[in-house]
């Protein structure tokens, strides 16, 4: 697998990422009735693919600096960027801020202060940690400052392109017939549309999923292609609650690269969180089970017509440590949904 950095210093550096496993899951390939494999970015040294993109972020400003070059990193998020730009700050030595909402899983916050990181509770929304990052805490570091946006920066693109050549890697001289992804903001999907073009793999689909409460891609698409901006994104979902997605992403789905954009309610995720927890004896968050929504509820053949029992379909299991049982079993309570 390639480093992303460009740099040839890049080579003194340990990347912040691994090559995760590609396995087959029998369970959903029943439901589907083809070939399901999953994509198991829940690997991830900060639990989550956000390792790669943020990582690579992390990764490429330390590599093409001089040597012992201080930074001081700054992650709003609610959870998953900061944990992974937090990761990647501390596999270097360099310093990390993350300002996260007020409402975000304790759980989470102790999780990435663990790595040294200094955490912020601040606001409601993404968007006043945001604000609080660039206004407030930027401008008091006497450190050199880095703005670590959580999926709008072609840096982090390329690191999340990653994951498509491991696929290309992992399948050697075949292809999948499509792949399922969750999409917030649109970085992971960005990611993958490029790593599949180097390939030349611009015949695999991709099935964009969101959730009804995060849904600017759908609506984007809906409105012509004309950028939506959600005032207030609402989705048990967290890792997927964006304002909007990204101008490349609405690009992409509507000209570039074949792509079905899927909408689905909570109660779907949440489902498809327990159900996966019961089948692989795995834990994830509602971002991860957004993507496993279509093929729990048996509709990837409606949204994908073409496909049958000879076909592949790998679905990426973006991760998430924003999660633990006593959240799935309050999934469960809530939409009745049997936990074995």
């Amino acid at each position: 697998m390639p480093a992303v950095a460009s740099s040839p210093k890049s080579d003194v550096y340990a990347l912040p990422y691994i090559q995760t496993p590609l396995v087959p899951s029998l369970y959903l390939s029943e439901i589907a009735g083809c070939k399901v494999l999953l994509k198991l970015e829940d690997c991830q040294p900060s639990g989550s693919f956000k390792s790669r993109g943020l990582g690579n972020l992390v990764h490429h400003t330390v590599s093409n600096a001089p040597a012992g070059k201080r930074f001081h990193f700054f992650s709003p998020s609610g959870g998953n960027a900061g944990c992974a730009t937090a990761y990647a700050a501390r596999l270097y030595g360099q310093s990390c801020t993350v300002c996260v909402p007020t409402t975000t899983n304790p759980a989470m916050i102790a999780r990435i202060r663990k790595t040294g990181a200094t955490v912020i509770p601040h606001g409601n929304y993404i968007a006043d940690c945001v604000k609080h990052i660039q206004e407030v805490l930027i401008p008091a570091c006497e450190e050199e400052a880095v703005y670590c946006h959580p999926y709008d920066n072609p840096v982090v693109w390329q690191g999340n392109s990653t994951l498509a050549d491991e696929l290309v890697d992992q399948f050697g001289d075949a292809k999948p017939d499509a792949v399922v992804c969750s999409v917030g903001g649109g970085g992971l999907y960005n990611g993958i549309v490029q790593g599949f073009k180097r390939a030349g793999w611009n015949d695999v689909d991709v099935v964009a999923v969101e959730t009804e409460g995060s849904s600017s891609l759908a609506q984007s698409i809906k409105a012509g292609g004309k950028q939506i901006f959600l005032t207030n994104p609402n989705t048990i979902a967290t890792s997927l609650s964006t304002p909007s997605i990204t101008k490349e992403t609405i690009e992409y789905a509507m000209k570039t690269h074949p792509t079905h954009s899927v909408v689905v309610p909570d109660s779907e995720a949440a489902e498809a969180c327990v159900r996966f927890a019961n089948d692989h004896k795995l834990l994830i968050e509602a971002a991860c089970g957004t993507a496993l929504a279509p093929l729990y509820k048996g509709r990837l053949r409606e949204i994908l017509p073409k496909l049958d029992e000879n076909s592949t379909v790998v679905v990426v299991v973006c991760g998430g440590t924003s999660v633990s049982w006593d959240i799935l079993k309050g999934y469960a309570d809530k939409w009745n949904i049997p936990l074995n």
